[in-house]
């Protein structure tokens, strides 16, 4: 992690100074329009439109992205901001200064967008939710920082706007000298809203109402606090506390969420909004007071919270394959809901006074808390510990689906080397002498023999298994990296490759084909069958090993995966590819299937009773036992012993299946106990006695 973080601090540099400029912005702006006399309902406008640049931004960001690149796209639109906040210096005019914030929202979108991807890049599934919080920490810093520097000058005069546009400049300094090329980024289908709403009512309503609520108070609070005469160092110290509360209240708040029903929590939360909210009002108009700091600071960081709320509920609500894509579309109604906020709030305040900023956030959440009642009500809450955990991250800075520890972790494919690259296009267009490099190679240096080969693989007209043999004759000792790699270019031959590998290396057939099948899930049965053909002996152990797999995916299972959930189906197929392949273990394979996935037992005893039931059947030649019959009690015996709890449903399934030998079983399971035996005889009682 600290060897990432030093790799990235050109990159946090950058963005720490560019927050820093924008947190002087979003207090200059609507300051100095105060002063100016521009009315309050034109100031809610101005600000506004920030939101719908942002909007285009997040749209059309990675366009951008692909065919000028991060560094020159980031370079690009931070040049353009500091150009735009110059041009608003010029002449105080509304309509110039709407399209300057739309501009500055569409540059900001653009280089947050190269910014994350940037991270993303560096990210690994272990340290991504690490260097999300570094990002949010460092960008809400430089907001806080840059309140203060509106103390450097009088906000009238066009020192503040040109100190804007160099920091601005300053923060693509970093970014333009670092070595870093930034990575690829590839376009993510957003889901639509209407979809979205479907899934999950109250998380698109607490996202839209975040982005009304957290863009009228953090744009139009310097009107409020100059209602109050908080201006100067004074408006700076207020401000910095309002965006300290949305970093610091974030802790708290993902705590009690993570802990317990999130929708109990996000009421809480209101309720304490709406009451600091509340002091706010009554403790305004006297100046800058600890009573009013402290109100400010709670109701600022209880609207921040909104949001990554809202994102939570929603993902608690999704499928692993919809969480990317769903996204995009909360951060699209976010910022609809950040272009409606402070317009509507500042025809409110010139209507009424600079406290209809708190009565109408007020308001809004009273809505917001009835909807949050109601949907209580009308779906009930998931177990707490199938809860998403609570990602911290602000309104006005969502976090990329690549970041956000809770999406699924897709690993950046490995850049070829010269020498792969190379052999590649060789093969292409001579995959003879393109064999013969690969078999040089691997001779002289076995281990660049895995990558050559992998390389080539993928190359058509490539005899791949005619090449396996020649790999095995240059690198024999490199063969189980070397199956790995091809059977992940060429699936549809693993088992061909693993059985030559077989011949070869008898002692690593099961390990090489666990790991295949830990990287191609798909793959799973056919390697199940072929380290069982070959090491007939590690029949339970690979029985156990694969119920431990499908056991620990089930229990990763997200909610609402769970209803398409197919892993029982596939612990059954898997367990029939073992005891197909080594019938004498056939009852021991099958109990360590149930042993592991005990929710599966009754479809796995019934699976191997209907395969022994058959005419010649290879299990019955192969067991111990003398008959049918008393394969079938083993059977239910051992399910028993492992889990008492199913053994009736095992028993009345494998019933169902050999029904001659329900008087026995139920004998033989009851051993004289007259209430026990009652008791099975109730639990089969549809099975017909045997014929004496």
């Amino acid at each position: 992690m600290k060897t990432t973080l030093i790799s990235l601090i050109s990159l946090f540099i950058s963005c720490f100074i560019l927050f820093f400029a924008n947190g002087l912005i979003n207090v200059l702006l609507p300051v100095r329009m105060g002063l100016d006399g521009v009315g309050t309902d034109t100031i809610g406008m101005v600000l506004s439109l920030y939101f719908i640049g942002l909007i285009f931004g997040a749209i059309y960001s990675k366009n951008l992205i692909k065919k000028s690149g991060h560094i020159r796209m980031f370079a690009g639109c931070v040049a353009l901001s500091a150009v735009s906040i110059l041009i608003c210096s010029l002449h105080t005019d509304p309509i110039l200064w709407g399209l300057m914030r739309v501009v500055l929202g569409f540059c900001n979108a653009c280089a947050f967008t190269a910014m994350e991807s940037w991270l993303s890049d560096s990210a690994t599934e272990d340290n991504r939710g690490k260097l999300l919080s570094v990002y949010h920490g460092t960008a809400l810093g430089g907001l806080f920082a840059g309140q203060f520097l509106m103390n450097a000058a009088d906000p009238q005069e066009s020192v503040l706007f040109v100190l804007a546009g160099i920091f601005l400049c300053m923060a693509v300094t970093p970014v333009v000298l670092s070595r870093h090329k930034g990575p690829q980024v590839d376009n993510v289908e957003s889901m639509s809203i209407k979809r979205l709403i479907q899934i999950s009512p109250l998380g698109m309503m607490v996202c839209f109402v975040s982005g009304v609520v957290y863009a009228s108070m953090f744009n139009l609070l310097p009107i409020f606090a100059k209602s109050s005469a908080i201006v100067d160092f004074n408006l700076s110290l207020y401000m910095g506390f309002a965006i300290f509360g949305a970093f610091i209240m974030q802790f708290p708040v993902g705590y009690l969420s993570d802990k317990y029903d999130r929708r109990t929590v996000l009421l809480g939360m209101i309720g304490l909004s709406l009451v600091s909210a509340v002091v706010v009002t009554f403790s305004s108009g006297n100046g800058l007071s600890s009573l009013l700091i402290l109100a400010t600071l709670l109701t600022g960081g209880t609207l921040a919270c909104l949001y990554p709320l809202g994102v939570s509920e929603i993902l608690d609500k999704l499928k692993q394959s919809e969480m990317v894509a769903a996204m995009g579309t909360m951060i699209l109604i976010q910022s609809i809901g950040g272009v409606i906020g402070p317009y509507t709030s500042s025809l409110l305040m010139k209507s009424l006074s600079a406290n209809a900023l708190f009565y109408f956030i007020i308001f809004i959440e009273v809505f917001l808390a009835l909807f949050v009642i109601y949907r209580m009500g009308a779906r009930k809450a998931l177990p707490i510990a199938d809860q998403e955990s609570f990602v911290m991250q602000t309104a006005n800075l969502a976090a990329t689906p690549a970041l956000d520890p809770r999406t699924e972790y897709i690993a950046p494919e490995p850049e070829l080397s010269t020498q792969a690259r190379t052999a590649q296009d060789l093969a292409e267009l001579d995959p003879a002498a393109a064999v013969k490099m690969a078999r040089a190679i691997a001779i002289d240096n076995p281990e660049s023999g895995v990558e050559i080969a992998s390389a080539i693989a993928t190359v058509d007209g490539i005899d791949v298994l005619r090449f396996y043999e020649v790999m095995q004759e240059a690198a024999p000792f490199q063969m189980p990296e070397i199956t790995q790699a091809l059977v992940t270019t060429n699936p549809e031959l693993a088992y061909l490759l693993v059985s030559k590998l077989a011949q070869w290396h008898p002692t690593q057939v099961v390990s090489v084909a666990s790991q295949i099948a830990e990287s191609l899930p798909e793959l799973r049965c056919e390697m199940a069958k072929v380290a069982v053909e070959h090491a007939p002996e590690s029949a339970t152990q690979v029985a156990q090993y694969y119920a431990q797999v499908i056991s620990d995916e089930q229990q990763a299972l997200r909610p609402a995966d769970r209803e398409d959930d197919t892993s029982d189906e596939e612990a059954l197929n898997i367990a029939a590819q073992i005891w197909d392949s080594a019938p004498e273990q056939a009852v021991e394979v099958a109990v360590a299937m149930a042993d592991g996935l005990p929710e599966a037992a009754v479809d796995i005893a019934s699976e191997l009773a209907t395969n022994f039931h058959e005419p010649d059947s290879p299990i019955i030649e192969s067991s111990s036992q003398e008959n049918e019959s008393e394969l079938a009690i083993e059977l239910v015996q051992r399910f028993a012993e492992i889990s008492p709890d199913t053994a009736a449903e095992v028993a009345g399934a494998v019933v169902d299946v050999v029904p001659e030998v329900a008087s026995d079983m139920v004998e033989a399971i009851s051993k004289g106990d007259e209430a026990k035996e009652g008791e099975w005889v109730d639990l089969i009682d549809d099975a017909p006695e045997k014929d004496s």
